[in-house]
C-alpha cells in the first residue's frame, strides 16, 4: 500500500478492506503508546499520500515507473510532508530492501 510503484498505478489496492486492516496494525505496532502519531499517520499523513497532495503530487513524483526506482529514496524526496508516514515507510523498505539484496 505504501509503494506508489502499485499503490499509484492501481489505486484499487487502497479499497482492500484487508490492506488497509494490515495498514492500520502495522502503524499501531510501529507507533505503539504513542496514539498521537497513529491518529496522525492514519487520518492525516495517509490521506495526503492516497490524495497525492503536497508533494506526492509532483509530476515527478509519479515517475516511479522507471527501472531505477527506489521506493526508500522515493519516500526521502516525496514523504517531507508526512514525517510519521515517511519514517514508517523507509523503515519498512529499508529492511525490505535489506533482505532482498542478502
Amino acid at each position: 500500500m505504501l509503494n506508489p510503484l502499485y499503490s499509484y498505478v492501481d489505486e484499487s489496492i487502497f479499497d482492500d478492506g484487508n490492506i488497509t486492516t494490515t495498514f492500520m496494525d502495522c502503524v499501531e505496532t510501529f507507533y505503539s503508546g504513542d496514539d498521537d502519531k497513529q491518529d496522525q499517520v492514519v487520518n492525516y499523513e495517509f490521506q495526503k499520500f492516497q490524495k497525492r497532495e503536497g508533494a506526492f503530487r509532483k509530476k515527478l513524483a509519479r515517475t516511479c515507473q522507471n527501472f531505477d526506482y527506489n521506493p526508500v529514496a522515493w519516500w526521502r524526496m516525496y514523504g517531507v510532508d508526512t514525517p510519521n508516514l515517511q519514517k514508517m515507510a523507509i523503515r519498512i523498505f529499508f529492511i525490505d530492501l535489506k533482505f532482498f539484496w542478502l
